[in-house]
């Protein structure tokens, strides 16, 4: 199994922030704790992937968050 996701850490908050922000979308995101939403699976305070294996076996650089979210907005049109 290998775990992948983009360089750099961020909570959901601010990536949905920044999504608003790149898209020029004004939209109102209120922060919430973990604790204040609702799941049946019990989440960490705090996690991330560790990307050492998948990066060591396909000897690949994972690009920052910011990079990756840029590209999927003009994909998606929502930038240009």
């Amino acid at each position: 199994m290998y775990n992948y996701s983009n360089e750099g850490v961020l909570s959901w908050y601010d990536f949905a922030k920044e999504i608003m922000r790149m898209a020029k979308k004004d939209c109102k995101i209120n922060p919430i704790e973990t604790k204040e939403y609702p799941t049946p699976a019990s989440r960490p305070h705090y996690s991330l992937l560790n990307k050492s294996k998948i990066k060591q076996k396909f000897n690949i650089e994972i690009p920052f968050w910011k990079d990756s979210l840029d590209a999927c907005l003009k994909v998606l049109g929502e930038k240009k």
